[in-house]
């Protein structure tokens, strides 16, 4: 388990020296200002766009989900309920 945790950590830190890496890159590119801010910005956007479409998908997945949960509620009380009908239940 140790490893285990220990190669999580590695994986973080590997992630996080990436995304770094990635600003500290973008911020000391020789460009002017305002086409810096203009990657940056549109870079934003995209990023705002494909969170969106995530929680889109996750939102219709978790929709199903509680479909599919109803239904088989729906069907395990309908097998519960007692099959005589002459008014002498439980």
């Amino acid at each position: 388990m140790s490893q285990e945790k220990n190669d999580l950590v590695l994986l973080g830190g590997l992630f996080l020296g990436a995304m770094v890496g990635a600003a500290a890159a973008t911020l000391l590119v020789p460009r002017s200002g305002s086409e810096t801010r203009e990657q940056i910005t549109e870079r934003g956007v995209e990023l705002k766009q494909r969170a969106d479409d995530a929680v889109q998908r996750a939102q219709q997945i978790a929709t199903d989900a509680v479909a599919k949960v109803q239904v088989a509620a729906q069907d395990m009380l309908g097998s519960a309920r007692p099959a005589n009908t002459d008014g002498e239940g439980i």
